[in-house]
């Protein structure tokens, strides 16, 4: 509502007039017509249900589908006297544009309140009786489509269709996937960074059996309920911990070297180092860092070990390769 309609007092009769032909709009189907006299007595304060439900009615039959559920959405967080209502409104919008899996997780969430009244709680549960089936349905669909563009994009090597199909597994049952994934964690040409996000999609699923890894022409046998998390992983950890000393005296060459080391393990992982590569990668980050902050310094390889030059130029490959698929 702007500055000049704050200062307007809607009278009775106004209100009731822009009522009567609000209806009488919807009646006629002038569902456009509607829809703006509806929205004119909501600008103006108006609360009745009646009215909101006339604006609603308006969005569904204009095929406004996104305005409608928004809007539903903003009358469920007033939590006023109609929060039931409201709910079962939009459940059954959900319904209708045959999004059954977010009909499914709504209901789930309403029906564990205690203080659900008993008319709209018989509603609800019907409602998710018959929306149960149609979610298993559309998730085999998914899963049937999403199997194919990954085969698909697999054979054409498309790593940006892999990158996005496999980050959208991350909330989904990944059984389904795991041959297609066994498939891409020994294919070479599959991107690193995506190998690592499925080792992570196996770890978060506890999949208890064993994987085979190609990296960077290695190969390493892993069972993701025991190996450990990326984040965890001990050579990363003492890495981290080795430069620790620096963070207080230089917060953002910590920050940055955190960065690189992230970058580094996000391509690699699993594969890590050797133990005996730790000092090596500490100073190898510590001259990349130094070499970043100072664009008038260049590295000296004449100053470091053959093993600390490797080190180094692997964390630069690291790099390329983490943003050839990586935005930040």
């Amino acid at each position: 509502m702007n500055e000049k309609q704050k200062n307007i007092v809607l009278f009775p009769k106004q209100r009731q007039e822009l009522e009567q032909q609000g209806y009488q709009a919807i009646q006629d189907k002038d569902y456009r017509t509607a829809l703006k006299l509806f929205n004119q007595l909501l600008e103006f304060g108006a609360t009745d249900q009646e009215i909101a439900l006339g604006k609603l009615t308006s969005l569904i039959e204009l095929g406004r589908q996104r305005e409608a559920e928004q809007f539903c959405e903003t009358l469920i967080a007033l939590k006023d006297d109609h929060y039931y209502s409201y709910i079962n409104i939009y459940a059954t919008l959900l319904f209708q544009f045959h999004k059954h899996k977010e009909v499914a997780q709504l209901l789930t969430e309403v029906l564990e309140d205690r203080q659900i009244p008993d008319s709209f709680e018989s509603q609800l549960k019907k409602l998710f009786e018959v929306n149960q089936p149609l979610v298993d349905e559309q998730i085999e669909q998914e899963v049937v489509i999403t199997k194919r563009e990954l085969t698909e994009a697999l054979k054409n090597q498309d790593t940006m269709a892999q990158w996005h199909l496999v980050n959208h597994l991350q909330k989904v049952d990944i059984k389904p996937y795991l041959a297609l994934f066994e498939e891409m964690l020994k294919n070479e040409t599959v991107h690193p960074v995506i190998k690592t996000v499925i080792v992570g999609l196996l770890q978060a699923s506890a999949i208890n059996r064993e994987f085979s890894v190609s990296k960077f022409g290695q190969q390493l046998q892993i069972n993701p309920t025991t190996y450990p998390y990326m984040s965890d992983h001990p050579f990363r950890t003492q890495l981290k911990e080795g430069l620790a000393n620096i963070e207080q005296d230089n917060p953002s060459f910590y920050a940055f070297a955190n960065k690189l080391i992230d970058r580094y393990f996000y391509v690699h992982y699993p594969m890590v180092p050797e133990h005996t590569e730790l000092e090596a990668m500490q100073v190898a980050v510590i001259a990349i860092v130094e070499a970043s902050f100072d664009p008038q310094q260049s590295l000296n390889e004449a100053e470091y070990d053959p093993t600390t030059i490797k080190m180094i130029n692997r964390l630069v490959e690291c790099e390329q390769i983490y943003f050839s698929i990586m935005a930040e």
